[in-house]
Order: structure tokens, then C-alpha cells, then sequence
């Protein structure tokens, strides 16, 4: 719903009006201001800035030097290590998707669960996933934003973009997430693209800059920049994305939606109504809408879920302990310089610049009148040590925050001799902090593959179209010439005779047109004539009748799109809506390559080489225990993640293409990893006197050789005609046979010989 629109809807039965909906902004606003310092703070300190945000001074230009005061300033950096290290082991190298059916699943779980690894492992879906796991961790959380782009390709139509903590509108009050009555997203959004997105007028629109919501200017503080930094000041507008859950959508035509998407356009002049107004882009499988927010957090307050705590809020106080005491003990040092007592007229000049020089090796005459001890002549004075207080102070802060960080020394890269049993209970982690924010984590992505199945299962659907994408159309669906409905709207100011003319010549164009079209249907309707289910017995209208039929049924029907995957036997799959659009159980397990994943595929790949051979084997050569090893093999590749060529679907591939270039003889299994029995050499019955081998005598085991050496002696023909009766089973070589019988003499002879070889190496 347009602008327009809007401005007559009726707001006053809403639980979230328009009027609400910006004190929620308001309160977000504030609630974002008080909490600024505090999220500044841990960036700076993540980013090693801690002593330039608390001067105000987080940038320096390059002609300015930094002052010798600074250089006591130091910083001991313990953010840093322990975000990177906590997210290291928290978001592995790789996690794969798990979907299986549950009671209620109605699609296909394979290929849900190939799309869900395809889009989630790309390097740039899992770039953005890793951000937003370090800003959860930095600050008080972060939120993902999922949405479908019509005009994309294959997995490349559904998108996910992250923002900060700060952006996220969120409603902090309820004590339980399933009662949120809405969540949003507030940014600044590009002037010009929000006035091509949503059709605005430009005077409609003010303008501002953007600026780093955790600088120092922000909040207050002073800020060494140049006035040249803002040169698009006036080139963003502040835009709400707000998903009211609560509220319905009413559409022009009647339909009820169950909540809705608003837009608004913030700052000066601004409407207080929304720009647009519609149904939440997304819906779960159960058809019931969803918002395609989502936010992820952590660690929360008891009471309110929506409120997040910063894993950094408790490493904090150490670190800023940290940068004091050690401040304080580089300027003590500095401090700590040589400084002597000389008694006066005892060194001339010459004598105190060789003392302050401080060459080694360097002797200071002292006048040979002089009649005192030569001690008393320079005394250095002695400074006192650093209190031992300030290092045990050090050492405890930095014993607090290696408690407060909640990673293993592994994760830091320490090598420690832990035991194996000790390594198995650290990456289990069910009973550590580590473990609820993992299992956070997977709940966050467990959102996200339900978001992207809705937004593919859409993105199928949408054909791209909008509200007034056909305006610019006529009623039979020609396009508007726009210069000639002015030139008609207008009056003609070279006469009626003109007038006359060129609407003569619009008719004998629009004739044309519709000769041509003519033409166009005749040749749709004499290729849809072939294929069409109906004859004209069927229909009392005949063909003509059930061809309209057809034409009025792909006009109405929607334009399908599908997505086509690869398995890893090289056999295509393709994807329709009704696959992912269902309910599924997902889990996910980590997958990452480490050196020690490494060793222990090698280890695995030795011990089971033996066995997956003998299963092979088994599988090939058919029967009832081929199912069994199929179904052995599969389960081996998936629970010791061997490589994808070792899977038996591409072996069965591979051997399948041998058979066919005839480099691999022998049965081969199908579908169902069932293979046929190798066909054994018959009984040949032979007229008597044809010179064809004889049956044996019952109980007598057939002589295969002699019956091969009586083959040989016969024309190719009835050579042929005679393997053809031997091998009746077998349909692979009946179609060599037959297709043989066609051939001269001298190719049957060879194909003969070829079919006699193949006996001998199955013997």
C-alpha cells in the first residue's frame, strides 16, 4: 500500500498505531544514548584505542605526531584475544545442516538440507554470520535481516544482511520472546534510493549525514576532525523498518493479513504515518507470517530476554585496570633517570658534559688541589623501587580476567598436556558458559534455515511484479506511447484534415498488430493441438474450445521457478516449493578441518580401506547383501566424513560410465543398489546333426571350453543365432546380438569373439 493509500486507513483499532509506534523509537533512542558510552568503550578497547576515546581523540592525521606524554599511555590489549579466541571456538570453520522429517513433513528433507548447506557455508553468508557473532559478544547483541531478491538466480535470490545492537528495535519489555508485539530495524538509508524504492518526491524528503553512533562526537565528547569529512551531509534520511506482530493488514481488495510491515521516513517535516504499509514478507509453513528480523543474543537479563548482556561487560573493569597500572609503571620507569650530586667548583666544564655524556669507559679528572675523598665529589641518588603492591595488583587483575574470559587455552593458542578425555569434555562444553552461548547460537541459526526456506519457497512465486508494473500498458496489453496520448489529448494545430490522417495510419498499425498476433496464436494453438490432453471426442467443443481453455489457464497460472542442485554422484536435483515449504526438524553439527580432524581422517581412511573394499565388493555383485553393504557404506562415509568420492553413489556413477565405454565388465547395480546376477553359460540345445554342441548328460557338469570351441567352428550367423538361445537372460547382450545380425560377416565374427572372450573371464 502506497503513500496515498495510507492516508485513509484507519488506524484507531490498532494495539501499535503510528503514533505509538515512534514513542517506541523514542524510548529505543534513549535507551541506545545511555548505553553509547559503555559499547563505545569495548570498541575502543577491542581496536586498541582505549587511551584515544577517553581523550576524545579516536583519530590522529598524518602530519600530526603524537606528544612524548602519550608514550606513557600503554595499553595492554585482553578484548581482542578473547573475542577472537571465543569466536574461533563458538562458530567453527564449518557447520553442516542436519534435516530430517518429523511427523508432520510433508517436503523433501535431502534437498532442504542441500539448500540450507549451500546458502549457509557460501565464504560471504558465513563472513556476515561470523560478524554477527562478534558483535553479540562486543556489545549487547546484533540482528540479521533475511529477504529475497526476484530477480536473483539459484541460491543467490535470498540475501542476509547484518546491523548492530544499536539499529535493533526491540520490544525490551516483554518477559518472554513469543510475547514481542514487534521488532525493528532503524538505519540510514541513501536518499536517493528510498525515493526510487518508494516512489517519494524528493521536496517530500529532508536530508542529513551519518555519523558513527560510537565515536566520541556522539556522545559529547570533543573531536579532533576536519570539516571535510561530512561531504555528504544531506544525502541520507533515518528509516524504520518496523514488523508490528500484532496488528493485522487490512488490503484494499478485503484480505486480512495477520501483521504487517511499516515503513517511516524519520527527521524534520517528516508525516507521522507510515510511507508503506503491507503483509510481512515472509511466512512459515503452516502459512502463518514471520518477521524476518532476527536478533541474537547471547546472554540476557533474568527477567527480559530482549535485554542483552555484552560478554565484554565482564572483562571490562580488568582491562581498564589493567591500562591504569600499567600506564602508571611506564611513566615510573621513565621516571627512574640518572641523577647525580657533584660538589661545586669540583668538575670544570669540560668534566660535567663528559659525566652527562656517559661514554663508557670515560675518566673525569678532578683538580689535583682538591683535597677531600673523591666519593664526595659526584653522588648518584638513588631512586626507590616500585611498590610491590602495584605488580601484585597487575598480577590479580590479570588472574581475574583470564577466570572472566571462559575460553580454553587452546582456543588462545596454548598448548597444554591435557588428556584426551579432558579435550572430549571441553568440546562437549554442555556445562559451562560456553555451552549456553552455543546453544544460543544454534538457536539464532535455527531461525535464520527457517527464514531462508520461506524466502526461497517465495522467491519461486515471485515473478517480480508490483503494484503499477503494468500501468504503462493498454487494456489488450500493448505498450503506451506516452508522446502519442499527449499528442492526442492536445489540440491538433495543423487542422482536421491531418487529424483525419494520422488516426488512419494508428488504425493500419493497430491492424497490422492484430494480424500479426493472429498469426502468433495460430502457431500456439497448432503446437499446443499436439501435446494437449483433450481430443475432440472428448470435448464437446472440439480442439479449438480446449485450446482457450489452456491460454486462459497459463495466463492465470504463475510463473514457477526452481532451483537445480548437484548431487555428489554428479545427478541433478531439482527443487520446487513443495520440497521446502514443510515442516522439518534441523540440527546442525560442526564440521570444521583442524590438523588434529586432519590426522584422524587419515587415521580412518587406513583403518577402514579393507572394509569399505569387502562392502564394495559385496554391493556389486548384487543380491539381498548388497542392500546391506549399500546401506553400510553410506552410513561409514557420513559418520567418519570421508571424502565425496568415496561415496557409493559416485562409485556406482563411475562404474556405471566404465560399463559403458566397456573398460569394466559385470553386473551393475541400479537405483536401488540392487544389481542382476551374472548370467551363467546355458545349456545350447542343438538339432541333430547342425554341428552344435550337444546338453550333457543329466548329473554331468557342462564343458564349458568344448562348447566355446564348437562356437567358434560356426558361421558368424548362426553363431549368433546360437549365443542369442544361450544367453536369453541376459538383455544387455541380446541388444549386441540383435543389433549385430544387421552388421556384414566380418563384424558378427568379431562381436562373436568379443562375447566368447567375456565368457572365458567370467569362468
Amino acid at each position: 500500500m502506497d503513500k496515498t493509500s495510507i492516508q485513509g486507513y484507519d488506524f484507531d483499532d490498532d494495539i501499535l498505531p503510528p503514533k505509538l509506534v515512534l514513542d517506541q523509537l523514542r524510548h529505543h533512542d534513549a535507551r541506545m544514548d545511555s548505553l553509547q558510552s559503555d559499547m563505545a568503550l569495548a570498541k575502543a578497547s577491542y581496536t586498541t584505542r582505549f587511551w584515544r576515546y577517553i581523550d576524545g581523540q579516536e583519530r590522529f592525521s598524518s602530519s600530526q605526531n603524537y606528544e612524548l606524554s602519550r608514550l606513557d599511555q600503554i595499553e595492554v590489549n585482553r578484548v581482542k584475544p578473547a573475542i577472537s579466541g571465543y569466536l574461533s571456538a563458538l562458530y567453527p570453520r564449518r557447520i553442516e545442516v542436519v534435516v530430517s522429517n518429523s511427523p508432520y513433513t510433508s517436503g523433501d528433507s535431502e534437498k532442504a538440507e542441500m539448500v540450507l548447506n549451500d546458502w549457509i557455508n557460501k565464504p560471504l553468508m558465513r563472513n556476515r554470520i561470523l560478524s554477527c557473532s562478534r558483535q553479540a559478544l562486543l556489545y549487547k547483541g546484533a540482528g540479521a535481516k533475511i529477504g529475497y531478491d526476484p530477480a536473483g538466480e539459484g541460491l543467490d535470490r535470498v540475501w542476509m544482511r547484518i546491523f548492530p545492537y544499536w539499529e535493533m528495535v526491540l520490544d525490551h519489555d516483554v518477559h518472554d520472546v513469543e510475547d514481542q508485539r514487534f521488532v525493528g530495524h532503524v538505519s540510514f538509508q541513501s536518499k536517493q534510493k528510498v525515493i526510487e524504492e518508494y516512489g517519494l518526491e524528493e521536496d517530500d524528503l529532508g536530508g542529513t549525514g551519518r555519523d558513527d553512533f560510537l565515536s566520541s562526537s556522539v556522545s559529547g565528547i570533543k573531536r579532533n576532525s576536519t570539516s571535510g569529512e561530512m561531504t555528504d551531509h544531506r544525502a541520507f534520511v533515518r528509516v524504520l523498518e518496523f514488523c508490528n506482530l500484532i496488528d493485522d493488514f487490512r488490503d484494499s481488495d478485503g484480505t486480512v493479513y495477520k501483521g504487517r510491515l511499516e515503513i517511516y521516513v524519520l527527521g524534520e517535516g517528516s508525516s507521522p504515518l507510515p510511507i508503506y504499509l503491507g503483509p510481512l514478507p515472509l511466512v512459515d509453513h503452516n502459512k502463518n507470517p514471520m518477521a524476518h528480523i532476527c536478533p541474537l543474543i547471547f546472554e540476557h537479563e533474568p527477567e527480559y530476554p530482549l535485554r542483552g548482556l555484552a560478554y565484554v561487560d565482564q572483562l571490562m573493569p580488568q582491562q581498564k585496570e589493567l591500562n591504569a597500572l600499567r600506564s602508571f609503571t611506564s611513566v615510573a620507569s621513565r621516571r627512574d633517570s640518572r641523577v647525580y650530586l657533584a660538589r661545586k667548583g669540583a668538575l670544570d666544564a669540560d668534566a660535567y658534559s663528559d659525566l652527562k655524556s656517559g661514554e663508557d669507559g670515560l675518566i673525569v679528572e678532578v683538580d689535583e688541589q682538591y683535597a677531600g675523598n673523591l666519593r664526595d665529589v659526584v653522588v648518584p641518588i638513588q631512586h626507590g623501587p616500585l611498590s610491590g603492591n602495584m605488580m601484585m595488583a597487575m598480577q590479580m587483575a590479570d588472574a581475574d580476567i583470564e577466570r572472566a574470559m571462559t575460553v580454553s587455552p587452546a582456543a588462545l593458542g596454548v598448548v597444554t598436556k591435557a588428556t584426551a578425555e579432558e579435550v572430549r569434555a571441553v568440546e562437549r562444553h554442555t556445562e559451562s558458559e560456553f555451552g549456553r552461548h552455543a546453544e544460543q547460537r544454534d538457536l539464532w541459526l535455527l531461525q535464520i534455515a527457517e527464514r531462508c526456506l520461506s524466502a526461497h519457497v517465495a522467491a519461486m512465486f515471485d515473478v517480480g511484479d508490483s503494484e503499477g508494473a503494468e500501468q504503462h500498458l493498454d487494456e489488450e496489453g500493448n505498450e503506451i506511447d506516452k508522446d502519442r496520448e499527449e499528442a492526442e489529448d492536445s489540440p491538433n494545430p495543423f487542422g482536421k484534415e491531418d487529424q483525419e490522417e494520422d488516426q488512419e495510419d494508428q488504425e493500419e498499425d493497430q491492424e497490422e498488430d492484430k494480424e500479426e498476433d493472429k498469426e502468433e496464436d495460430k502457431e500456439e494453438e497448432e503446437e499446443k493441438e499436439e501435446v494437449h490432453p483433450f481430443d475432440e471426442e472428448d470435448e464437446p467443443g472440439g480442439v479449438e474450445e480446449t485450446v482457450e481453455e489452456r491460454r486462459d489457464f497459463e495466463l492465470e497460472r504463475p510463473k514457477l521457478r526452481t532451483i537445480t542442485l548437484a548431487k555428489p554422484d554428479g545427478e541433478l536435483l531439482e527443487v520446487v516449493p513443495e520440497d521446502l515449504d514443510s515442516d522439518f526438524d534441523i540440527g546442525f553439527s560442526e564440521t570444521g578441518r583442524t590438523p588434529t580432524s586432519d590426522a584422524d581422517l587419515r587415521q580412518n581412511l587406513l583403518g577402514l580401506m579393507d572394509k569399505m573394499m569387502q562392502l564394495f565388493d559385496v554391493s556389486h555383485k548384487g543380491g539381498p547383501m548388497s542392500v546391506l553393504a549399500d546401506e553400510l557404506m553410506r552410513t561409514i562415509h557420513e559418520r567418519f566424513e570421508l571424502p565425496p568420492n568415496l561415496h557409493p553413489d559416485y562409485l556406482k556413477t563411475r562404474v556405471s560410465e566404465l560399463v559403458d565405454e566397456g573398460v569394466a565388465p559385470g553386473p551393475v547395480p541400479d537405483e536401488e543398489g540392487v544389481a542382476p546376477a551374472a548370467p551363467a553359460p546355458a545349456e545350447a540345445p542343438q538339432p541333430p546333426g547342425a554341428g552344435a554342441p550337444q546338453p550333457p548328460e543329466a548329473g554331468a557338469p557342462p564343458n564349458i571350453e568344448e562348447i566355446i570351441a564348437k562356437i567358434e567352428q560356426m558361421p558368424p550367423a548362426e553363431a549368433l543365432e546360437t549365443l542369442g538361445e544361450i544367453f536369453a537372460d541376459n538383455p544387455e547382450l541380446l541388444k549386441i546380438i540383435e543389433q549385430s545380425k544387421a552388421e556384414p560377416p566380418e563384424a558378427q565374427a568379431e562381436t562373436v569373439q568379443m562375447i566368447l572372450q567375456r565368457v572365458r573371464e567370467v569362468m
